[in-house]
């Protein structure tokens, strides 16, 4: 990696779990709030302008010198833990900053030379996993939605630099242009790998709309991206699996049976983001009640404090659900990210503010 100026960022590592939070009693959640409805229609660049660089540094993470994001950096388990990737990309599209393009450029580069012929990826986990008594090896849904994952980040950051004009236009970023350029090959393998594991993760996914919006997230960017309309309705239609597990009474999306102010976190974030892109008329009229419903819960189980409840969640808890031996946390990062957008696209400073109320407490 040529030696570039550092991004001064304040590193979130975020990847797949973050720090554990407690359950807590419900008379320290805030008051029951407003119901918020979507009424502006930004594009995802135009939200990030919103947002502005001073606060997406706070969620870059700097990849190492190898382009490895996340877990990768202890050396290379899978292409999963890439997906923070958009934090980079998200702070060069705001800042126009030509180094923050070249460490994107970086990770994605990395991500890619451990792509297999078929378009999957190496799949390498550590010593100490696999000598762990408690290590079951990933079936091929977990390795297909893990590469979803990664595709959704990708696809994500491609749209955005794609989307811009700094990007598109400017000299100093013309070697970065040509280098994506060479590496859309690669690109088109991997979408056709998920598109022939599409049965698999419909299936796989099925019973958790996060995941879901993840494929669909996937398959919508790479595929608008690459000009491809059949990888394009393919995203239409995990997307509207996921509206289908949102609660007819309270809004929430369902994960286990029940809520989940982590899970809900991220799928909203997920599904505003596809919000941003999609032009269809009536497909955004679905999303955006569904998104409305499942937003003014998730404020609904944010405390004065800043801390968003575990109370009665399925999923996320103390003692609840683990990935790979550590007990998972709520992913603050999305939910703030989610009442950032959910702010702008609603017109309401008070709901961007307790976003920065959210990250203040995590921080």
């Amino acid at each position: 990696m040529n030696a570039m100026k550092l991004i001064p960022i304040a590193v979130l590592l975020i990847a797949f779990t973050s720090c554990s939070s407690t359950n807590s009693t419900m008379d320290s959640i805030s008051p029951a709030t407003p119901a918020y409805q979507i009424t502006n229609d930004l594009s995802y660049n135009d939200l990030l302008l919103q947002i502005g660089q001073a606060k997406l540094t706070r969620a870059v993470e700097q990849p190492d010198a190898d382009g490895a994001l996340g877990r990768n950096k202890n050396g290379y388990f899978h292409v999963r833990f890439q997906v923070n990737m958009t934090s980079i990309s998200d702070f060069a599209v705001a800042a126009e900053r030509v180094d923050a393009v070249q460490y994107l450029l970086n990770t994605i580069t990395y991500s890619f030379e451990k792509q297999n012929t078929d378009g999957s990826f190496e799949f390498s986990p550590p010593e100490e996993l696999l000598n762990s008594p408690n290590y079951h090896p990933p079936a091929i849904g977990d390795l297909e939605s893990g590469t979803a994952f990664f595709a959704s980040s990708l696809g994500l950051s491609l749209l955005s630099l794609q989307n811009s004009n700094w990007f598109l236009s400017s000299q100093e970023t013309q070697a970065a242009r040509a280098a994506l350029e060479l590496l859309k090959p690669s690109f088109e393998k991997t979408l056709d790998y998920l598109l022939n594991s599409r049965d698999i993760l419909s299936q796989y996914d099925v019973n958790a709309p996060n995941r879901l919006l993840f494929d669909a997230l996937a398959y919508y960017s790479l595929g608008t991206y690459l000009s491809r309309p059949d990888a394009q309705q393919a995203g239409l239609e995990f997307i509207d699996a996921a509206l289908g597990l949102v609660d007819s009474v309270d809004g929430y999306f369902i994960e286990g049976g029940g809520w989940d102010s982590s899970y809900n976190g991220v799928a909203i974030k997920l599904a505003m983001e596809l919000f941003s892109f999609i032009d269809n008329p009536n497909q955004k009229h679905n999303q955006r009640e569904a998104i409305s419903s499942a937003t003014n819960w998730q404020i609904s189980r944010i405390k004065e404090s800043g801390e968003v409840s575990t109370e009665g969640n399925t999923r996320v808890y103390e003692g609840g659900e683990a990935f790979l031996g550590v007990e998972k946390g709520v992913d603050y990062v999305k939910t703030v990210k989610a009442l950032y957008y959910f702010g702008y696209l609603t017109d309401s400073p008070e709901v961007v503010a307790l976003g920065d109320k959210v990250l203040d407490y995590y921080n």
